[in-house]
Parts: C-alpha cells; sequence; structure tokens
C-alpha cells in the first residue's frame, strides 16, 4: 500500500499484486514481497537522484515531476503477511478499508471501487464499471470526470463501520432450479441473500420456489436482488415471478453483486436498526455504489417544494443577493442539466437565469448535459442558443466529454449544431483509437468516429487504428 506525503496533496492507494505481483513457488504463485526494492530501481516509480537531495529517508520513494512544482512522495506498506485476495474475508475487507479509502487503477482508468468487477482473466483490461463511467482517464493527459467525483461532508476525520454481518451469502438463480435447492440455501443461520435474477430483475414463476422465497422474508431474511447481466438495471416492477414474492425482496438497482453483498453485511451490521429501516438503507444510495432511477433522487420543482420555492426566492431578490444569484445558478443549471431536469432548466429560464454561465469547474450546463448523456437537456440549451464549443478549465469540450461517455445521441445533436473536436483533441486522438482498437472497443470507435476523429491517425507510435486493429 501505498501513502503519499506531504500537506498539500495525499495519495492513498493499495498494490493488490494480481498475477503480476505474484512469485512462483514449487510450481504454484503466491503473493510476492519486496515491492519496495523493485520500485526503487524503476525511474518512472523513483527519482532516486531527488531522493538523496532531498536527504529523503531510506524507505521514502518520489515519482518524478508531474509538472514544474508538484511531486508525489510515498512509501510502501506490505501487510505482513501477505495474502491473496483469493483468501480475503471481510477482516481483510475491514482493514484494508481502515488503511485507505478505495479505488481501482487499471489500464489507464480511475474506478470507483464499489462499481468495478472482473470481466478478463487475460488481458490488461481486466476490470470494467459497468454501469459508470470512469472517475479518471489517464493518456496524454488526464481527463477527471470531475462531477462523479463525491465530495467530502465537512473535515472530520474518516469513520470505518467495522461491524459487519458474516451471514450473508450470494445466490444466482438459473433456469430450471430446484425449490429444494433454494429451500437448503436459505436456512439459518443465512440472515441475508443477493440473489442474481434474469435480466431486469426477473426469475422463475413455479410457485414452490416463490413459497420458499416468501417464508425466508417473512422471517426477516433480507433478499437484495441483482442482475446477473454485465449491464443495466433492476427495476422496480419486475415481472412475472419476482413481484410476487412480495415486499420482502429489495431492489439491487445497478449494483454489482459485489458491491451488493459487501453493503447487504454493512447494512445488517448496524445496530439497533428494525428490519424495514434496513430495507430502506439498502434501496439508498450511500457510497456511490448505485444508480437510483429517475425521479427517486431528482430535483424537486423549484414551485411545488419548500426547496424549490426558498431558490425561487432567492434567485427574485434584488440586487443586494446578486453575488448569491450569480453563484448558485450556474451551479444548479448544471446539476440540472446533468440530471436531464427540463423542468428545473425552464423555471431557471423564466426566472431570467443564463444557462450559459460557467460553474466552479470551468462547466456550462452544456457540458453537464452532455457529460451526463442527456439528450433532451442538450437539446433544449442549444435551442436557448447557447455556444455549442465553451471549454472548461481542463480544456474540454461538450463534445469531447460525450465522446468519453459514448453518449451516440448527444454526439450527433452536437455535430448538427456545428461542435467539432479541436485540432489538440483530435491529434490526442490518435493514441486513444489505438489503446481502444486494441481492446476491440468498437463502441468506444464508434464515438470517436461519429465525432469526426480519423481511425487512420496514428498514435505516439506511428501505428494507427486501423492498422492495431488487424493484427
Amino acid at each position: 500500500m501505498a501513502r503519499a506525503l506531504g500537506p498539500e496533496r495525499r495519495l492513498l492507494a493499495v498494490y493488490t499484486g494480481g498475477t503480476i505481483g505474484m512469485r512462483s513457488e514449487q510450481g504454484v504463485l503466491v503473493p510476492g514481497s519486496g515491492l519496495a526494492a523493485v520500485l526503487r530501481t524503476l525511474p518512472m516509480f523513483h527519482d532516486e537522484e531527488h531522493a538523496r537531495a532531498c536527504g529523503l529517508p531510506e524507505n521514502t520513494l518520489v515519482l518524478p515531476p508531474a509538472s514544474p512544482d508538484q511531486r508525489v512522495i510515498y512509501r510502501v506498506l506490505e501487510c505482513q503477511p501477505l495474502f491473496d485476495s483469493s483468501d480475503m474475508t471481510i477482516t481483510e475487507w475491514v482493514q484494508i478499508a481502515q488503511t485507505i479509502e478505495v479505488c481501482l487503477f487499471f489500464q489507464n482508468q480511475l474506478f470507483r471501487g464499489n462499481r468495478v468487477t472482473k470481466v478478463d482473466s487475460r488481458r490488461f483490461a481486466a476490470f470494467c464499471s459497468p454501469n459508470l463511467p470512469p472517475l479518471a482517464v489517464v493518456g496524454t493527459d488526464v481527463t477527471i470526470n470531475r462531477e462523479l467525483v463525491r465530495k467530502a461532508r465537512g473535515k472530520a476525520p474518516l469513520v470505518v463501520h467495522s461491524c459487519m454481518e458474516r451471514d450473508v451469502g450470494l445466490l444466482r438463480l438459473y433456469p430450471g432450479i430446484p425449490a429444494a435447492l433454494v429451500r437448503a440455501f436459505l436456512q439459518p443461520p443465512l440472515k441475508g441473500l443477493v440473489m442474481e435474477t434474469f435480466g431486469s430483475g426477473n426469475g422463475p414463476t413455479k410457485p414452490d420456489l416463490l413459497r420458499e422465497l416468501q417464508a425466508a422474508a417473512e422471517r426477516g431474511l433480507v433478499i437484495v436482488n441483482c442482475t446477473h447481466c454485465l449491464q443495466g438495471a433492476v427495476t422496480s416492477d419486475y415481472a412475472a415471478g419476482m413481484a410476487m414474492a412480495g415486499a420482502g425482496i429489495v431492489s439491487g438497482s445497478d449494483m454489482t453483486s459485489e458491491a451488493a453483498l459487501a453493503k447487504l453485511s454493512y447494512v445488517l451490521g448496524q445496530p439497533g436498526l428494525s428490519l424495514d429501516g434496513r430495507k430502506e438503507l439498502l434501496a439508498r444510495d450511500l457510497r456511490g455504489e448505485m444508480t437510483l432511477p429517475a425521479g427517486a433522487e431528482g430535483w424537486p420543482s423549484l414551485s411545488h417544494s419548500t426547496l424549490g420555492r426558498g431558490v425561487a426566492q432567492l434567485l427574485t431578490l434584488s440586487q443586494e443577493a446578486d453575488a448569491v444569484r450569480d453563484a448558485v445558478v450556474p451551479s444548479l443549471a448544471c446539476a440540472a442539466a446533468h440530471a436531464g431536469n427540463l423542468e428545473v432548466l425552464q423555471a431557471l429560464v423564466e426566472l431570467g437565469s443564463d444557462l450559459s454561465l460557467e460553474n466552479f469547474n470551468g462547466q456550462t450546463p452544456l457540458h453537464a448535459a452532455a457529460r451526463g448523456g442527456q439528450a433532451g437537456a442538450v437539446t433544449m440549451l442549444l435551442r436557448r442558443g447557447v455556444d455549442v464549443d465553451p471549454r472548461d478549465e481542463d480544456g474540454m469540450s461538450p463534445l469531447l466529454l460525450a465522446v468519453k461517455g459514448r453518449h451516440w445521441g448527444v454526439i450527433e445533436l452536437l455535430r448538427a449544431a456545428g461542435a467539432c473536436l479541436s485540432p489538440g483533441e483530435l491529434e490526442d486522438a490518435g493514441t486513444e483509437l489505438c489503446r481502444l482498437a486494441s481492446r476491440a472497443d468498437l463502441e468506444g470507435l464508434q464515438s470517436w468516429w461519429q465525432a469526426g476523429a480519423d481511425l487512420g491517425r496514428p498514435g505516439y507510435d506511428g501505428r494507427s487504428a486501423l492498422l492495431v486493429g488487424t493484427l
């Protein structure tokens, strides 16, 4: 585990090893130790000359400069004894959580940890975040998906809840699964179950199977319904038999089964909660692990809620509140655009708000709508005559954000309105296109091509996506 030093920026990361970090013992791969010694010999991970000049301790490493005045100084902490992820239990989960906050960085992409699942046992593109874009993408530059980064609430220290329920399980339904097998699985001491179902949350309709689920729910077993599909979500109106199983089943929305199991363990481990309280907590987005259905966390109408009336009153105040209005409106408009809430956008227009103003990140509502793939909001904003090619503080355009989010409908709307990738964006596209081609990522290639990128443009090594794709 690596912990960056210094008051300005603190970087916490964990090296979990995988096959790359293993060593062979009598023909068997086991976790390998001595990572710090290996990193010290690699110039891209340690600047020995700078370390000596600064008199850094022997156990401290420093990266090459990220910019003229920025460096990351870090130490490597190795768990003793080392453990393989295949052998991890809730005890190790808590240990890792108490050491760092957890994300996953793999093949140039930084993912939210509770959104990730492993999809390939061989390739470097081993992990994906099926229902949430990466928090950041590292290429010739670092692109941060700022609207996905959850802001810390206050300055209080992180509290790790170590009281976890261990009697939870995972059951994958399959066509023809015997009711007797399900009954045996649901017996005490099991207290919570993640049930993988078909499609949008459906399961077999056999009465004997449904009776087993109903009986388990009635005796207090908490069941979370997750789809075994890689992408998509469980809907609240699951068709066929699942709806007949009664209110005992909680929708897991678009959580991965791994995240649902950890969340279930956490919720059931909280003392003093009623059964209904636990179900309500499971149905909420606690740490960015799920995307709630449209409307569940939507923006209230500015004219039909206490919050809305307060905001509306603020926005209509006279000159003494101009500074407050100027600070509030851009962020409110961007949030509404990202959520696709046309009602709030229209209310802001009626109150005289300028929908082309930038928020604290230099982003306009068009940036936010494009990043969120909200074609309706994009259409509305373009009809209001907003600039189709504004740049945020990272130099990103709405079109580039739509490309990275693979929102083809939004790309089409922006292109029809005259948006174009800049020469700099097109120059950087070659390397990104080659990376996508090497992974056979047709959706990503389609997005760039639709935005006007040339698939024959060479990357940093002179090869093009077309050439890489034929190898």
